[in-house]
């Protein structure tokens, strides 16, 4: 070979190394899915937990074949032991295939059979049905350094996105009936797991919203009567998860699907919260006062569905997918995509929403 000829090969071989090194480093796209509140009623087989719509919504998930399952609360109506082993069984087809299943709480998972006693025994069994929670020693992630938080309120990472989730209910602090932790006392944990350059993308997920549509509770405050109330602690909150990359948080409780854009009660950070839908027997509707920095942009009533988010290098996408109500039998729905949302990380916002989604009516106050 010339010397030429040599360096000719030697410069195409460089530049041709330099055009394909960004594609060596890419994300390969990848997915999860998003299950809502699956109760259902207690008589047998179903034991308080939507057996058939949770089987028909994982063989979708499989079918999608996407890396894990959130749940954002609400596993079962009323908390028995025989409630939580009958919805982790049904949990059989996604471990068969490899898929991760990572549950949060709700307000149905924390009361005894109903009652709504303060006890930590529902803690308990639930912890002993889903055992392999992130935070956790020896599992994946991390909780923050608070008494009885470990794989409760948990932070992972998967390939180069983050999941923050939050459980807004009493924990085992050594204490006869618990601690019930707000925000403000993880808010620096938080700060720290998005601070970490082990992503490119954040999401919040947690059982109560930010601000509620039926429920007028959320992860702030347990006053139904002021979703204000600790604006100092909500100003706050939002505003971290704002200027760390964080722009969705998903959340359950409404038994609705719903996106918003709500800002902070000071009005500096905004942040777009996705309620979840219904995978349950329940179904509810909007019921006023709403507040006036929650910017609704579409919504849909009494559909049983769920979301996927689909995330590469650059860009996330969710998919919200809903069905006729159904759950008495087992069945293969025809799941319908209604709604799609996204951004890239250079800016740009994305969404699609179907016609025959539901109009957003406000009722007057």
């Amino acid at each position: 070979m010339t010397r030429f000829s040599r360096r000719f090969f030697l410069c195409s071989s460089i530049a041709t190394l330099a055009l394909l090194v960004p594609s060596l480093f890419a994300e390969e796209p990848w997915s999860f899915g998003v299950i809502p509140d699956t109760q259902w009623r207690m008589d047998a087989p179903f034991h308080g937990t939507a057996i058939h719509v949770i089987d028909a919504i994982n063989a979708e998930f499989i079918r999608q074949k996407v890396d894990f399952v959130i749940q954002v609360g609400d596993l079962v109506d009323r908390v028995a032991a025989t409630s939580f082993q009958t919805r982790a069984a049904h949990n059989k087809a996604l471990d068969e295939v490899g898929i991760k299943f990572y549950p949060l709480r709700g307000n149905h998972d924390y009361w005894l059979d109903g009652s709504r006693e303060a006890s930590l025994e529902p803690l308990a069994l639930f912890q002993k049905a889903f055992p392999n929670r992130p935070g956790l020693p020896g599992n994946i992630g991390s909780s923050p350094n608070l008494p009885g938080a470990a794989g409760m309120i948990y932070a992972f990472a998967h390939k180069n996105g983050k999941f923050i989730c939050i459980d807004s209910f009493p924990l085992d602090d050594g204490s006869a009936t618990g601690k019930m932790y707000k925000p403000g006392d993880y808010l620096p944990w938080i700060e720290a797991e998005l601070k970490k350059e082990d992503h490119r993308f954040a999401f919040v997920f947690s059982h109560k919203n930010l601000v509620g549509q039926n429920h007028k509770d959320n992860i702030f405050t347990s006053d139904e009567t002021n979703q204000d109330k600790y604006p100092e602690m909500q100003n706050a909150f939002y505003a971290c998860l704002q200027r760390n990359g964080v722009r969705y948080c998903l959340s359950g409780h409404d038994h609705i699907y719903q996106r918003s854009r709500i800002s902070s009660p000071d009005g500096k950070s905004e942040l777009v919260q996705i309620i979840c839908g219904s995978a349950s027997s329940k179904f509810y509707a909007p019921v006023p006062p709403f507040l006036a920095r929650e910017k609704p942009i579409t919504q849909e009533l009494r559909r049983t569905g769920f979301l996927i988010g689909r995330v590469s290098d650059d860009r996330v996408r969710f998919e919200y997918y809903s069905t006729q109500p159904f759950g008495d039998k087992p069945k293969t729905p025809t799941w319908e995509l209604r709604d799609s949302f996204g951004y890239t990380l250079d800016g740009k916002i994305f969404e699609e929403t179907w016609e025959t989604m539901t109009k957003i009516v406000r009722p007057k106050e």
